[in-house]
Order: C-alpha cells, then structure tokens, then sequence
C-alpha cells in the first residue's frame, strides 16, 4: 500500500505532522544546538536572534533563513513541505536583490562624487 496513505491513516503520525506543520510562527527548525562550540558552554540558537543581532536587511534575512532551512532539511528537521531546491532558489533570488540594492548605492556614491 502507499507509504502516504498509510501515514496519513496513522492517527499518532497525523498528531506529529499536526504539530510540525508550517504556521509561520516559532517552530523548532528555527533553532539550533551547539553542543561543541569553540569557546562557549553548549548551547541553542535561534535563527531569529542571529538575524536581529547582525541587523541583517530584510533581504539578508529571508536568505540566512533560507540557508538554515536548507540545512535543517539535510539534518532530517526541516520545514514540512520544503525542499532544499526551494530553499536554494530562494538564497538566488535575494541574493539577485542584494546585488541590484548594492549596485544602486555604488552609483549614487559615483554619482554624488563625480564632477558634471
């Protein structure tokens, strides 16, 4: 029979999807345990923090975020229904933004210094 239908037919398995199900809120694959780090005690981190810390830009962001999906997928606790495909086209489409907004303050910088 199909390893799908079976799952789905699992009330104990549909309870575990229920409660990794995609929100958009805090969910467990934003976080992160260091249990060897180089100078610290272990410890865990959140995905969020990180962002907030480095004041990374919104476009920053959703491309670190994509990244740590990305890998937490690689690590068996990824986001239900995502891929590392997506993830990576997602890391390709801001990482585009990122060069279009740098581009724009390189020639405004030229521009603001050149002598017309």
């Amino acid at each position: 029979m199909n390893k799908l239908l079976d799952q789905a037919a699992d009330p104990i398995y549909s309870q575990q999807e229920e409660t990794r199900e995609s929100s958009g809120g805090d969910n467990d694959y934003w976080l992160l345990h260091i249990p060897n780090p180089k100078r610290l005690e272990p410890y865990t981190v959140e995905c969020e923090d990180i962002i907030e810390a480095m004041e990374m830009t919104f476009q920053e962001g959703e491309a670190f975020k994509a990244l740590f999906r990305k890998c937490k997928i690689r690590m068996g606790d990824g986001k239900p229904g995502d891929s590392e495909l997506r993830c990576s086209e997602k890391v390709a489409h801001f990482g585009q933004r990122m060069v279009v907004m740098d581009q724009r303050k390189v020639e405004k910088h030229t521009c603001s210094h050149s002598t017309h």
